[in-house]
């Protein structure tokens, strides 16, 4: 009988999150793409015929979020064991785990571990708080005032809803585009959520040491996927909301001179 051992397992969810991002992304299209292009007149969409969309969009969104913190946290304790814990090492990772907001784990796994410059980024870094916010409405959502313009029913509890107007104090996300409102989140905002998230892991991926691969649908007929780098799935995209996001620039200085093309060599090999 073989010997038997117990040896340390790190399990990470960035890979099933992506997976469940994307596929929900994909049911959000076919759901849009099966229904006939109206405008709810109240906008709340998820109560509407179009829940189906709004729905797979809501969990795009979520998941697009949770692959960008799970990320983001095994990159940290990732950087962490390849470097070996020194003294201040080990008190960020306890400040990691107790007080720190996920835009501030962003800035401290970036600004400690990589040779980025945040100010270099302030587009994207933009993004990505619109994109805590955004995320932040939904997972604490709170009731939202209407207008609504009504009259009585042929029935004593019937009222007939003909418009609804939103009474929206909250500031809104102009650099990202996403909805101001839940019951407006739509597909527009999935791909967007999703264009986010991979952006912000091509930075990691390329500023830091550990390489990530995440599960794409494959075109070879054999494969049904294949394993690609965020930068090249983001390369790949038909349609980009923030085109001119270069992952390129994302790559540190260094590796950009290693991998320009040498001058050609002469007969007299200089």
């Amino acid at each position: 009988m073989n010997d038997i051992d117990i040896l340390p397992l790190i399990v990470d969810l960035v890979g099933s999150f992506f997976r469940s991002a994307r596929e929900a992304l994909e049911r959000a299209r076919s759901a849009k793409s099966g229904q006939a292009e109206w405008a709810e007149p109240t906008g709340l969409n998820i109560f509407s015929e179009r829940r189906g969309e709004t729905q797979a969009s809501l969990e795009s969104i979520v998941f697009s979020f949770l692959t960008i913190e799970a990320t983001i946290n095994y990159m940290f304790f990732n950087e962490q064991q390849s470097h070996g814990l020194s003294t201040l090492d080990s008190w960020l990772r306890q400040k990691w785990k107790r007080s720190l907001s996920i835009y501030d784990r962003f800035v401290l796994l970036v600004s400690q571990y990589s040779t980025a410059n945040l100010d270099d980024f302030q587009y994207l870094t933009s993004l990505f708080s619109e994109f805590i916010g955004f995320r932040n409405r939904i997972v604490h959502a709170h009731p939202e005032q209407y207008r609504a313009l009504v009259e009585p029913g042929s029935t004593p509890d019937e009222v007939l809803v003909h418009d609804v107007e939103p009474i929206c104090n909250t500031k809104g996300f102009p650099l990202s585009g996403l909805s101001k409102e839940i019951g407006r989140i739509s597909l527009d905002d999935a791909t967007r959520g999703f264009e986010i998230m991979l952006i912000v892991f091509s930075l990691l991926d390329e500023q830091l040491v550990a390489e990530i691969e995440l599960p794409w649908p494959s075109k070879s007929a054999t494969n049904n996927q294949e394993y690609l780098r965020p930068r090249n799935i983001l390369e790949s995209l038909t349609f980009r909301h923030y085109h001119k996001i270069d992952p390129g620039s994302f790559i540190p200085e260094i590796v950009s001179k290693m991998r320009k093309p040498q001058p050609p060599v002469g007969d007299d090999g200089k």
